[in-house]
């Protein structure tokens, strides 16, 4: 079997919507910010790299009440772990 094959990372952004109200995250940004999250740096991505989620962890940071405790690593595990991932062959 000498096919290759590529992994594709997703998040939609009704499951990043539901990982922010579960944990109480963005709860200080505005309806355009949040569509951003949701929309620009999350669903409409074709494939997350790390740099994204670190982006997408970042954007929640900026717009939450979190307790010191809490790190972008934390919110990047996050997120990482309600991505879909799917191979394609290459």
């Amino acid at each position: 079997m000498n096919k290759n094959y590529k992994e594709i990372r997703k998040i939609s952004a009704r499951t990043l919507r539901q990982l922010c109200v579960d944990n109480d995250w963005y709860i200080m940004g505005d309806n355009d910010e949040y569509e951003h999250l949701l929309f620009d740096l999350a669903e409409h991505k074709e494939n997350l790299s790390t740099a994204d989620i670190i982006e997408i962890a970042a954007d929640i940071m900026e717009h939450s009440e979190l307790s010191s405790d809490c790190t972008i690593e934390n919110i990047a595990f996050e997120v990482a772990r309600i991505a879909t991932t799917h191979f394609i062959e290459a």
